[in-house]
């Protein structure tokens, strides 16, 4: 018994894994959004810089305007359309 729970667990814990390594996918163009918890966020997408102070960014994504609030925020690289915006961000909003 101990060995089929073990190889139960074992399954569970490789397909959980398996589902992270999927590559996201993007809707018509949509900008991707990842957070590595409250401390980094990379923007995919990312069309212009509206707003750029330690408390409040703000971004264009061409469809929608993306504004990160937090403390302490900086955009750490910008390259092509991708930025990643580091510092602690408390809130993350989207308009049109």
């Amino acid at each position: 018994m101990h060995g089929n729970f073990r190889r139960r667990i074992d399954d569970v814990r490789e397909k959980w894994n398996d589902s992270f390594d999927a590559q996201p996918v993007s809707l018509s163009g949509a900008a991707q959004i990842e957070l590595s918890g409250n401390r980094e966020a990379v923007v995919d997408g990312c069309q212009g810089i509206l707003q750029y102070e330690d408390t409040v960014i703000r971004v264009s994504t061409g469809r929608l305007i993306v504004r990160f609030t937090g403390s302490g925020l900086c955009i750490r690289t910008m390259q092509q359309n991708q930025i990643l915006i580091c510092g602690t961000i408390v809130s993350v909003d989207f308009t049109s």
